[in-house]
Protein backbone atom coordinates (compact mmCIF):
# COMPACT_ATOMS: atom_id res chain seq x y z
CA UNK A 1 0.00 0.00 0.00
CA UNK A 2 1.12 3.33 -0.77
CA UNK A 3 2.20 5.80 1.81
CA UNK A 4 -0.79 8.66 3.30
CA UNK A 5 -1.12 11.89 1.42
CA UNK A 6 -2.35 14.48 4.33
CA UNK A 7 -4.89 16.68 3.95
CA UNK A 8 -6.77 19.15 5.97
CA UNK A 9 -9.36 17.05 5.76
CA UNK A 10 -7.90 13.71 6.63
CA UNK A 11 -5.91 11.91 3.91
CA UNK A 12 -6.07 9.23 1.30
CA UNK A 13 -3.87 6.53 -0.60
CA UNK A 14 -3.43 5.76 -3.93
CA UNK A 15 -4.14 1.81 -3.92
CA UNK A 16 -4.32 0.92 -7.58
CA UNK A 17 -3.32 2.80 -10.93
CA UNK A 18 -3.76 2.07 -14.56
CA UNK A 19 -1.73 4.12 -16.72
CA UNK A 20 -2.97 7.90 -16.52
CA UNK A 21 -6.76 6.41 -17.10
CA UNK A 22 -7.40 4.61 -14.10
CA UNK A 23 -6.75 5.41 -10.20
CA UNK A 24 -8.19 3.81 -7.21
CA UNK A 25 -7.69 5.63 -3.92
CA UNK A 26 -8.82 5.49 -0.62
CA UNK A 27 -9.25 8.32 1.05
CA UNK A 28 -10.68 8.58 4.97
CA UNK A 29 -11.98 11.99 6.11
CA UNK A 30 -11.99 12.94 9.63
CA UNK A 31 -15.22 13.85 11.67
CA UNK A 32 -16.78 17.22 10.45
CA UNK A 33 -13.99 17.72 7.57
CA UNK A 34 -14.82 18.18 4.07
CA UNK A 35 -12.79 18.43 1.01
CA UNK A 36 -13.13 21.71 -1.10
CA UNK A 37 -16.20 22.03 -3.99
CA UNK A 38 -14.32 20.77 -6.93
CA UNK A 39 -14.68 19.73 -10.54
CA UNK A 40 -12.44 17.57 -12.95
CA UNK A 41 -12.25 17.90 -16.37
CA UNK A 42 -10.33 14.91 -17.71
CA UNK A 43 -12.26 12.56 -15.55
CA UNK A 44 -15.21 10.91 -13.46
CA UNK A 45 -15.42 9.51 -10.59
CA UNK A 46 -17.23 6.45 -8.44
CA UNK A 47 -17.78 6.57 -4.84
CA UNK A 48 -18.41 3.82 -2.56
CA UNK A 49 -18.77 4.41 1.15
CA UNK A 50 -17.18 1.20 3.04
CA UNK A 51 -17.09 3.30 6.28
CA UNK A 52 -19.56 5.76 7.69
CA UNK A 53 -22.06 8.06 6.27
CA UNK A 54 -20.89 10.65 3.59
CA UNK A 55 -22.51 13.96 2.80
CA UNK A 56 -22.76 15.09 -0.72
CA UNK A 57 -23.29 18.40 -1.86
CA UNK A 58 -23.26 20.01 -5.65
CA UNK A 59 -22.87 23.76 -6.98
CA UNK A 60 -26.19 25.12 -8.42
CA UNK A 61 -23.71 26.77 -11.75
CA UNK A 62 -26.41 30.00 -11.94
CA UNK A 63 -26.95 31.07 -8.62
CA UNK A 64 -23.76 29.48 -7.42
CA UNK A 65 -25.54 28.13 -4.37
CA UNK A 66 -24.34 25.28 -2.49
CA UNK A 67 -27.09 22.19 -2.72
CA UNK A 68 -27.29 19.13 -0.79
CA UNK A 69 -27.40 15.83 -2.68
CA UNK A 70 -27.58 13.71 0.32
CA UNK A 71 -26.70 11.31 2.57
CA UNK A 72 -25.30 8.22 1.47
CA UNK A 73 -24.23 5.54 4.16
CA UNK A 74 -22.24 2.10 4.39
CA UNK A 75 -22.31 -0.16 1.24
CA UNK A 76 -24.14 2.56 -1.05
CA UNK A 77 -22.16 4.00 -4.04
CA UNK A 78 -21.99 7.66 -5.86
CA UNK A 79 -21.43 8.58 -9.41
CA UNK A 80 -19.62 11.99 -10.27
CA UNK A 81 -19.87 12.83 -13.96
CA UNK A 82 -16.78 15.28 -15.38
CA UNK A 83 -17.54 18.96 -15.00
CA UNK A 84 -19.91 17.92 -12.14
CA UNK A 85 -19.08 20.06 -9.00
CA UNK A 86 -18.90 18.32 -6.18
CA UNK A 87 -18.06 18.13 -2.41
CA UNK A 88 -17.55 15.54 -0.16
CA UNK A 89 -18.37 15.82 3.57
CA UNK A 90 -18.11 13.78 7.08
CA UNK A 91 -20.86 15.76 9.17
CA UNK A 92 -20.64 13.07 11.77
CA UNK A 93 -18.28 12.02 14.95
CA UNK A 94 -16.94 9.31 12.87
CA UNK A 95 -14.27 8.90 10.78
CA UNK A 96 -15.70 8.52 6.69
CA UNK A 97 -13.78 5.96 4.49
CA UNK A 98 -14.04 6.11 0.54
CA UNK A 99 -13.08 3.96 -1.91
CA UNK A 100 -12.82 6.30 -5.11
CA UNK A 101 -12.86 4.81 -8.44
CA UNK A 102 -11.37 7.63 -10.92
CA UNK A 103 -11.57 7.03 -14.58
CA UNK A 104 -11.13 8.89 -17.82
CA UNK A 105 -8.48 10.97 -19.95
CA UNK A 106 -6.50 11.84 -17.03
CA UNK A 107 -6.18 10.72 -13.47
CA UNK A 108 -3.99 13.39 -12.20
CA UNK A 109 -4.06 15.63 -8.96
CA UNK A 110 -3.78 18.71 -11.16
CA UNK A 111 -7.08 18.32 -12.74
CA UNK A 112 -8.54 19.74 -9.78
CA UNK A 113 -10.77 22.73 -10.91
CA UNK A 114 -11.97 24.23 -6.78
CA UNK A 115 -14.93 26.48 -6.67
CA UNK A 116 -13.52 30.44 -5.72
CA UNK A 117 -15.47 32.28 -3.61
CA UNK A 118 -16.10 36.15 -4.65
Amino acid sequence: MTEKTTRPWGYYRVLHEIGTAVKVKELTVEPFSSLSMQKHHDRAEIWFVAEGRATLYRLDEKSTDQELTGHYDQFQTLFISRNQWHQLANETDQPLKIIEIQYGDRCIEEDIVRQTRT
